[in-house]
């Protein structure tokens, strides 16, 4: 996160000097932001037949040797094959299967999100007493989806497929306060 006064205006490095009207539109401008950049969460598979046998727990399927687990392309080009699916059996009947408990080769979409805030005070009345504060806010302001976890049980029609988002869209709101 940050917030940077600019160095415009009144007592600051650029325009320095300036007065009056002009002095009161170069003055007072600042920009805060925060930036969250995450990669996603393990994916956690189970067998979508529990053929273990057993009152509690569940499988998780085989995995075959050699398979290239990975898709590659942007996440928007995999929404409905996140991962090799073909890469993952059913285990045979009174078996839990080979996959770990959490994948170490595969995750969920991960987050790259920025919020940005234009703000602009300007002090008036008598000594400048008071101040009135102005500000644009974006939320997500580069529109980045994040999509939720693919489905994880095999077996099933939404294995691999990715059905949501989990973020916001961009958001823009104005504010203005008084500050007395």
């Amino acid at each position: 996160s940050y917030t940077v006064d600019l160095p415009f205006g009144r007592g600051q490095k650029f325009f320095t000097g300036v007065h009056g009207l002009a002095g009161k539109l170069i003055s007072g401008w600042g920009v805060d932001g925060i930036g969250t950049f995450s990669a996603g969460l393990p994916l956690k598979f189970v067998s979508g037949q529990n053929l273990t046998n057993s009152d509690g727990g569940s499988s998780t399927p085989n995995v075959v040797a050699g398979c290239q687990q990975n898709e590659s392309g942007e996440p928007e080009s995999r929404l409905t094959k996140w991962f090799n699916t073909a890469c993952f059996t059913q285990p045979p009947a009174f078996t839990y299967g080979g996959e770990s408990r959490v994948d170490p080769h595969l995750q969920a979409d991960g987050i790259a999100n920025l919020d940005l805030v234009l703000f602009k005070n300007t002090s008036f009345g008598h000594e400048d007493k008071y101040r009135l504060q102005v500000r644009g806010e974006a939320f997500n302001i580069a529109n980045r989806p994040q999509f939720g976890a693919p489905g994880q049980t095999q077996g099933m029609s939404t294995f691999g497929v990715i059905s949501s988002q989990v973020n916001d869209p961009r958001q823009i709101q104005l504010a203005m306060k008084l500050l007395f």
